[in-house]
């Protein structure tokens, strides 16, 4: 699973709206396939390790840090490719909280025989979606930072305390 968390670190910011993920997929006790999300609307992670895998992913374990997919999109869900892969077991770090996907993928892995196992390194593969998560729950962007600057760059003007007005720095 730690090689799934550095691969869906490797997404960056290109995948929004969608999560950063990371997925592999292990044989015999090799990597037979990897892959991540690299930008919206392209493959996803688990996607990409099953190509990459080819017909080595029949009966490989496949380690995802995000719940697979199971609604269509702008790609199919990623619960129909793991299932015509015929892969064996799949492992993920975190479910999904989008409500489209949420709790989902482990009915219809189970219903098609495939293991499901669900937590593994979970407060790390949660942490990479931190963003994701907040809007996919609340509706609201995920402001990091929020800062008032002159136009040419300063954060406050020489001789003035403040850059806003009263009413933006809430001192009304």
């Amino acid at each position: 699973m730690k090689r799934a968390v550095e691969l869906a670190k490797k997404a960056g910011e290109a995948t929004r709206p969608n999560p950063r993920v990371g997925a592999i997929l292990v044989k015999g006790g090799k990597m037979v396939g990897a892959g991540y999300h690299r930008r919206a609307g392209l493959p996803h992670a688990e996607i990409e390790a099953i190509h990459q895998a080819g017909v080595r992913a029949k009966g490989a374990d496949l380690y995802v840090t995000l719940e697979p997919c199971s609604s269509h999109g702008r790609t199919p869900p990623c619960t129909d490719a793991i299932i015509e892969a015929r892969v064996r077991r799949v492992i993920y770090g975190s479910g999904d909280e989008d409500p489209r996907n949420q709790g989902k993928a482990d009915r219809i892995l189970r219903k098609a025989g495939i293991g499901v196992t669900r937590g593994v390194l979970e407060g790390e593969c949660q942490r990479i979606n931190g963003d994701y998560r907040h809007w996919t729950t609340r509706r609201e962007p995920w402001v990091i930072l929020k800062l008032a600057m002159t136009m040419d760059g300063y954060l406050v003007v020489p001789g003035r305390r403040w850059v806003t007005g009263a009413q933006a720095a809430g001192r009304l």
